[in-house]
């Protein structure tokens, strides 16, 4: 796995210390969920844009595509 560094405040870091058991897995799991988020925000624009140039789009696609969705998180 590759590291990297990150640099926070005292301030911030001494808030860390004391909210969590341990502020990397903290940052790690943020990240995470910020990329789940973009790639949620990706997929959308793309089905948007499926709709909007009528490519054949049925009911059955978009059913399955929800599924996915929601069965993903």
């Amino acid at each position: 796995m590759a590291q990297i560094s990150l640099t926070v405040s005292d301030e911030l870091l001494q808030y860390l210390v004391q909210k969590v058991d341990d502020p990397n897995i903290l940052i790690e799991s943020l990240l995470q969920e910020w990329r789940k988020q973009e790639e949620d925000q990706e997929l959308a624009q793309a089905c948007k844009l499926v709709d909007e140039l009528k490519l054949g789009w049925d009911n059955e696609w978009q059913q399955a595509a929800f599924t996915d969705w929601e069965v993903s998180g």
